[in-house]
């Protein structure tokens, strides 16, 4: 599969989710419809944000860097998607708990910032476990 047609699955994927949202915005109500209601508002939400940001930070980083490895863009884009995701849902839920503060929210941007240091660093080592650069320096 190339990049194309990847983004036109994910594209199509990203609209069924949105719509499949609307369509729980519009059609239940949380107060009457219990826990089902709100299951499906927060996964059809987090896959449409999901496909949203994979899609447009794919997009974005092909754009921007043509001529790198286009699986690792794509890889990097949807890790990053789900960590914004995460943390968008994540900040959604906790402020209906009421557990949304400021210090909650750095935590979790901390968090996140953490993972994906980490994920930066283990692919930069198994690219290259000695830590030369591509000049061999």
């Amino acid at each position: 599969m190339n990049l194309r047609q990847y983004l036109i699955v994910m594209a199509m994927g990203t609209a069924v989710a949105i719509s499949a949202w609307c369509i729980v915005l519009i059609a239940m109500n949380p107060l009457t419809s219990g826990p089902l209601a709100l299951v499906a508002f927060y996964v059809t939400l987090s896959l449409g944000l999901l496909g949203l940001f994979t899609i447009l930070g794919t997009v974005i980083r092909t754009l921007r860097f043509p001529h790198r490895d286009i699986g690792g863009m794509v890889n990097r884009s949807l890790r990053q998607g789900l960590f914004l995701t995460l943390l968008m849902v994540g900040s959604l839920y906790l402020m209906t708990q009421g557990l949304l503060s400021t210090l909650t929210l750095f935590i979790a941007v901390l968090a996140l910032g953490f993972l994906e240091f980490f994920f930066l660093v283990s692919s930069k080592t198994e690219i290259d476990p000695v830590g030369h650069d591509e000049h061999g320096g």
